[in-house]
């Protein structure tokens, strides 16, 4: 399927536009782009698809949309444009486009879904007027492999003066991984829609359904702690970029200290496999409170670098396609 707009043209990505699309987004987030990891996986996963915008042989324009809550909704994200194309409308022509394909070809996924960072001008401004679902705090710090817990990450143990026990894998004995991870979701530290629970992992919304469960079963380690009765969650991925090792750490929590167990536990992992390279790491946290004590944590027990000079939240919005094209 393809459709044209003046000077440009609109269709699927393939495997051949790995190259062109590189070139297109060289730039993009200063070498710690996710894209080139991941763009190969995304053309082969029957449920995300990627669509272009091309002038003449030059790839402008690029969007991925994932299929979510067992085919009811999609995930539109890592929108990229040209640095000559910026400002000429290319992502909001690549949406359409998009949900006119979604409409025809995976007619289930009426909602969809976006994620944005308030420290992002250009993301402000995308998802302006959209119906927003919540929101979540972020911190973002830098770490090199020479930091005085790189090399030994027992030497992190130091830190723990919380009293708690230890951090465990969250397992299941009755194979229900849905009904285990909402037993471990505290109550008021994650977002909720239409009644259900949803939780943010690395920028993407996920309600609690066997699929999306399924998904980050495999994508992410998955740790629980529970202390008087009080139950938290937390999950953490990793990838490699140009410039450092992208971490993303998600911890649903109640209280500073559990947030700084979860914390060192996937720091811990992290830095046992991967010793020798720089980390960036983003922790998103359930609940506002709790943002200062991990940067204090981050920036004084830690000694990493901060990397945003403002308080930032992601914002999850979801709209209707099918509605907006009535």
């Amino acid at each position: 399927m393809t459709e044209q707009s003046p000077n440009l043209l609109f269709r699927l990505a393939s495997h051949d536009d790995y190259d062109a699309v590189m070139r297109m987004s060289k730039d993009i987030y200063s070498d710690t782009d996710y894209l080139p990891e991941f763009f190969h996986s995304f053309i082969d996963d029957p449920d995300t698809t990627v669509f272009l915008a091309v002038a003449g042989t030059q790839v402008v324009g690029l969007l991925v949309a994932t299929i979510t809550e067992e085919g009811k909704a999609f995930i539109s994200t890592s929108a990229r444009v040209a640095p000559a194309w910026r400002g000429k409308r290319v992502i909001g022509k690549l949406e359409q486009y998009q949900d006119a394909w979604i409409r025809q070809n995976r007619p289930t996924a009426r909602y969809k879904r976006a994620t944005a960072s308030t420290a992002s001008v250009f993301t402000r401004r995308h998802i302006k007027g959209m119906p927003e679902v919540f929101c979540m705090p972020y911190v973002e710090y830098k770490g090199g492999a020479n930091l005085w817990w790189r090399q030994n990450p027992a030497k992190l143990a130091q830190l723990d003066t919380t009293g708690l026990p230890d951090v465990v894998p969250l397992q299941t004995a009755d194979d229900d991984f849905c009904a285990a991870v909402q037993k471990w979701l505290p109550e008021g530290a994650c977002g909720s829609h239409d009644g259900k629970p949803i939780i943010l992992v690395d920028w993407d919304p996920f309600s609690l359904c066997p699929a999306n469960l399924k998904i980050l079963q495999a994508q992410n380690n998955i740790y629980m702690l529970n202390y008087k009765g009080e139950a938290s969650l937390s999950l953490s991925n990793s990838y490699p970029t140009a410039a450092v090792r992208m971490m993303s750490v998600t911890i649903y929590a109640m209280d500073d200290l559990t947030v700084q167990k979860h914390l060192q536990k996937h720091l811990e992992d992290v830095s046992r496999s991967y010793k020798n390279e720089d980390i960036q790491l983003s922790v998103f946290v359930g609940l506002a409170e709790l943002e200062d004590s991990i940067h204090q944590f981050c920036r004084e027990a830690l000694q990493m670098k901060n990397l945003l000079d403002r308080k930032s939240e992601v914002i999850m919005t979801e709209s209707d396609i099918l509605s907006s094209h009535l």
